[in-house]
């Protein structure tokens, strides 16, 4: 599987594909000059169904220009399983037996998507140790869509791997330490929600890449017997202060608000005016937050700000004193789908 593919298409839920997703539509929304297209079909309903597959009976002619990408840790999650048939299917029967070829499966070996890889002669690759979903930005099943996507991996796990080294010192210059205290302090006060309000419309699915993050890892029964777990939501500024503002500011002080922001990509526009507008009226109000500026959207900079959200969560996870790797209640759901 090379970068020459200028159709993907990523299967893949939650956590298998989150990251790839994110990282891609931060580099490429509002840029029309880029001419690969990549589907993350998630758990498509009848009507995506319909538009991939007139995409396919019309817009792709060479078999060579698709990449179609497999993507599950237990390789047994239903809606995974759903749409690699249904796409698989529409893709063959335009192409034939050669499409597998054009496939890549990343699973744990011996699973049931692994095995459907071996019985097709379909390439894998081994889903990297006992990594979750949510913490798997820098292993291969993501790595892998970004290299097929002509994206720098490589750079995305190097920032990665900088911010690590950042949040290996002290506590007092150690960042992660330091949010995911201010975050429980106001936790225990009452503030039980975390709004990552991102004035960067790119950034949306990085956002919702960081609401599965803190939702899965946080929300659950603790050590002492106790149900905890800290509210992700997502705003995009400047949109959302025509939205929630108002409740913002003048309902219950229960939200801990962590402002996103490249100031390179919106400088010198009235987004940038916002930003700061908001910034000071959260000051007066007395409303808890924090920032996270990012130089440049970039793929160094996505791979710095995805270990930090990680290594926040896991600091956030000693305090409530839950375990950040587990989801049970994800997993019993799971069965209770596939039963």
């Amino acid at each position: 599987m090379n970068k020459n593919a200028k159709f993907i298409f990523v299967i893949g839920i939650g956590g298998s594909d989150l990251t790839s997703k994110a990282v891609w539509n931060a580099l490429t929304a509002h840029k029309p000059e880029v001419e690969k297209k990549i589907f993350f079909l998630e758990s498509p309903d009848s009507r995506e169904y319909k538009e991939v597959t007139n995409f396919v009976k019309t817009k792709i002619k060479n078999l060579e220009d698709i990449a179609l990408v497999v993507i599950s840790k237990s390789g047994n999650t239903a809606e995974t399983l759903e749409s690699f048939h249904k796409i698989f299917d529409i893709l063959s029967e335009k192409f034939g037996s050669p499409l597998n070829k054009r496939v890549l499966i990343i699973s744990s070996p011996n699973s049931p998507l692994w095995k459907l890889a071996e019985e097709k002669e379909i390439e894998k690759i081994e889903w990297e140790g006992d990594i979750g979903g949510r913490f798997s930005a820098f292993t291969v099943a993501h790595t892998k869509v970004l290299s097929i996507a002509g994206l720098d991996s490589d750079v995305f796990v190097a920032g990665g791997k900088e911010m690590d080294e950042e949040c290996n010192t002290e506590a007092e210059n150690n960042p992660a330490q330091n949010l995911a205290r201010k975050i429980f302090d106001n936790y225990k006060n009452g503030v039980d929600i975390l709004d990552f309000f991102i004035f960067n419309s790119e950034l949306e699915d990085l956002g919702k890449w960081c609401r599965q993050l803190i939702a899965e890892s946080l929300g659950k029964e603790n050590k002492k017997g106790e149900k905890v777990g800290i509210t992700p939501m997502v705003s995009i500024g400047p949109t959302d202060l025509h939205s929630i503002l108002q409740l913002n500011l003048g309902g219950p002080k229960n939200k801990f608000t962590l402002f996103i922001m490249s100031l390179k990509e919106i400088s010198q526009s009235i987004n940038e005016s916002a930003y700061r507008d908001t910034i000071k009226t959260y000051l007066e109000a007395g409303l808890p937050f924090e920032r996270y500026e990012i130089p440049e959207i970039n793929e160094r900079e996505l791979g710095k700000f995805m270990a930090f959200m990680m290594k926040t969560t896991v600091e956030l996870a000693k305090l409530l004193l839950v375990n950040p790797y587990d989801q049970p209640e994800v997993e019993n759901y799971k069965n209770k789908l596939r039963n």
